[in-house]
């Protein structure tokens, strides 16, 4: 039994250390995920894998365990004298097993285990002596929990096993493949996977969904009906899916999962681990497929997974472990977006990929030193009050500001500004990017300055300050040169070395053709120390003298005289405390701006004060009045709303839509609150919406209500069966 005891604990604090690595890159995952290379995020998952399988780990004094509390022992040794658990104990007031993380907490099961302080092997000869009640519970205890985690192990391992002997049955009978056309396309994309290894094709009538079933006889499974319905092309990229799985190793590594569920199969979020993996897998799948056929197939490739997701797509059958072409709407939609968005090389992992792995690697699978316990308490004080964020879906790779001073609250490196501005032109924002690739990737700084804003005759003027690896023309930044020049692409720029006001720089001048507007782009392009610059311009806007002045005038933002660059009236984005605040100073008034509605799902993406008449703005809606504008969505995985589905709520002191243009539909009632319902049949305040098919005009609802003397309208984009129940929420939710 102290064998089964001593298992069960080491895998129970392994599970616990994977929970804590797998809430990192679910969050990782989520704000990143449009950054990061498919293939990086499937592999990242094998650092959670290895956690899981592994519950033995050598110390390391930068393991991230040793800035997380140590609620439950996380080192092992072999020998006699190391610490070993002993025990289970239900007293949770323990000062040893308290953790300050409340969200893995969540997730735990409510025993934990206690740190013993002598060795294993004395413990359990004592307790055969020692007959007292409480260390007799506590045994017993264990050895109850240790029993249970081994019959549900157990009867995981029989669910499987009868699983995979019902599914041989039903594909026993399968006819093997002996169409030319298939076999001639199977054998192609065998060629180009250099692929030697007998790869056989059968067509079925038990399975809706092309797979791969097999770990030492793969087999691809086909609908017995795909060959005739798909043509060529179609077949290639199906068969080229599942020959990418075999090459990828992708079963052996789903059977690598499969026992890791079986370990610890009372832990949800191991479960919740495997659905995201194998997501993520398939994107890594079609990344590796069109690095194969080439960027031109991406289009073929989508509209191919996007009929198999219409005719033949189905979830497999529980507990086999086969690679499968279909899969969910919400992860058929983001396969499609990435697919879409696919460059040549983005399967392929850079230098700099590689070593953050091995980073990674040696922070999270490692365990807490002893020399770095006795800083717990201090990290983790340092890590608390992460600050509020009102804008959790921007990040570094891309923030906007209505105002120099806001931006340079987020700094990047040190760059001048100019302090000469032509005739009629003022601040419209700032903003802050990234561009490129890990290997060529820059801090790009874009100021934008507006004439006439929202004329037609209005213009532009941008100045950009970049650092980096690369540079403004290579990524097509340059409205002089506006396009990524490939070694194939025709040149479609004129390039000049000229001194414009005592500095040397670049002029470049858009040479295209076909160009819709008469204005010709030109961008001026030098360095000073280490920083970039770029003034951006249209021929027709900016005269040489002007020009030659503001190159002229470039100083450090403390330096600027006679430049406005405090945003005055404009709109601006809520990123923190200080911005709500601001916010609140114009409105002269508290808002209501949780950060999720309780019940809903719903959690805030984006805040932005609404300036009325600014200068920076283009949305379609144009406000009359201050006011702020806050937007609500459901997780991308949710169950219960579409992908796009917005909750956008407007709260100003003074009404934003005229109802005389707007078409009440209903009144109702909430928590005393009278509200009305309208839609805008006319698009007198949003331009029509349509449904996926472009068949059918969707009539947005407005709900507007007051409620202690401000104004509020909710516009719902979806939701359509939970709009009562997201109002209620907002209703109730207290002002800030």
């Amino acid at each position: 039994m102290k064998y089964l005891e001593t298992a069960f604990s080491l895998l129970f604090n392994a599970s616990v250390a994977s929970t804590v690595i797998l809430l990192l890159l679910l969050l990782t995952r989520k704000l990143f995920q449009k950054h990061l290379k498919p293939r990086f995020v499937h592999i990242l998952w094998f650092l959670v894998l290895m956690k899981l399988l592994v519950p033995i780990a050598p110390q390391s004094p930068v393991s991230l365990f040793n800035v997380l509390p140590q609620t439950f022992p996380m080192e092992w040794d072999s020998g006699q004298t190391s610490k070993q658990p002993t025990h289970l104990s239900e007293n949770s007031s323990n000062p040893e097993i308290q953790s300050n993380d409340a969200d893995v907490q969540k997730q735990l099961p409510e025993l934990t285990l206690n740190r013993a302080d002598e060795p294993i092997s004395s413990v359990v000869s004592r307790s055969s002596q020692d007959h007292s009640p409480e260390n007799t519970d506590r045994l017993t205890w264990l050895s109850i929990v240790s029993l249970v985690w081994l019959a549900g192990f157990l009867c995981l391992g029989g669910f499987y096993l009868f699983s995979v002997l019902i599914f041989r049955k039903k594909v026993g009978n399968s006819l093997k493949i002996e169409d030319a056309e298939v076999l001639s396309v199977l054998e192609a994309c065998k060629r180009k996977l250099n692929i030697k290894k007998p790869i056989y094709a059968y067509e079925t009538s038990y399975l809706r969904s092309p797979c791969l079933y097999g770990l030492w006889k793969p087999r691809v499974y086909l609908p017995e009906d795909i060959c005739t319905i798909a043509d060529p092309n179609q077949l290639t990229h199906i068969l080229m899916h599942e020959l990418v799985h075999y090459k990828r190793k992708d079963l052996w590594f789903n059977s690598l999962w499969a026992l890791s569920v079986g370990m610890h199969w009372y832990n949800p979020l191991v479960w919740l681990s495997v659905r995201k993996m194998k997501a993520d897998q398939e994107v890594a799948c079609d990344s590796k497929v069109l690095e194969t056929l080439g960027e031109r197939e991406d289009l073929p490739y989508g509209r191919t997974l996007l009929m198999l997701s219409r005719s033949f797509s189905q979830q497999p059958p529980p507990g086999i472990n086969l690679s499968h072409f279909g899969d969910s709407k919400y992860e058929a939609k983001r396969r499609m977006m990435m697919i879409t968005k696919f460059k040549k090389g983005s399967y392929k992992l850079s230098a700099a990929a590689i070593l953050l792995f091995v980073v990674l690697s040696v922070i999270l699978l490692t365990n807490a030193s002893d020399d770095g316990k006795g800083n717990e308490s201090d990290t983790v004080a340092q890590a608390a009050n992460p600050g509020l964020n009102l804008y959790p879906i921007y990040n570094d790779y891309f923030r906007w500001f209505h105002s120099l001073d806001r931006a340079l609250d987020y700094p990047k490196y040190d760059y001048k500004v100019p302090d000469y501005l032509p005739d009629g032109y003022q601040l419209e924002e700032v903003l802050y990017h990234k561009d490129g690739t890990p290997s060529d990737l820059i801090d790009v700084v874009t100021i934008t300055f507006v004439s006439n804003f929202g004329k037609k005759d209005e213009q532009r003027i941008e100045v950009s300050a970049s650092k980096g690896k690369g540079n403004l023309l290579d990524h097509g930044l340059l409205r002089g040169a506006p396009y990524h020049q490939g070694a194939n692409k025709t040149i479609e720029y004129r390039q000049e070395a000229v001194t414009i006001g005592n500095v040397k720089g670049t002029l470049f001048t858009d040479m295209r053709r076909d160009k819709k507007r008469p204005e010709t782009g030109k961008s001026f392009y030098w360095q000073d120390g280490s920083v970039w610059y770029a003034i951006d311009y249209y021929s027709e806007h900016m005269s040489q003298e002007d020009l030659t002045k503001m190159v002229q005038s470039f100083v450090m933002p403390k330096e600027v005289r006679h430049v406005r660059y405090d945003g005055a009236g404009n709109s601006f984005p809520l990123y923190d405390e200080k911005d709500l605040l601001a916010a609140e100073d114009i409105l002269g008034f508290k808002v209501k701006i949780p950060l999720e509605l309780p019940d809903t799902g719903l959690k805030l993406i984006g805040s932005r004060l609404l300036r009325a008449g600014d200068q920076n703005t283009g949305y379609y809606f144009r406000q009359a009045v201050n006011a702020l504008w806050t937007d609500y969505r459901a997780p991308y995985d949710s169950s219960i709303y579409d992908i796009n589905d917005t909750f956008s709520l407007y709260q100003s002191k003074e009404p934003l839509f005229d109802t005389s243009k707007l078409s009440l539909t209903r009144k109702l009632e909430i928590h005393g609150i009278e509200i009305s319902a309208y839609e805008d049949k006319s698009h007198v305040y949003f331009p029509p919406i349509y449904s996926n098919s472009k068949s059918k005009e969707i009539n947005l609802p407005y709900y507007l209500w007051k409620q202690d003397d401000i104004y509020y309208t909710a516009v719902f984009w979806g939701m359509d069966k939970y709009q009562e129940d997201n109002l209620k929420a907002m209703i109730s939710a207290p002002v800030q």
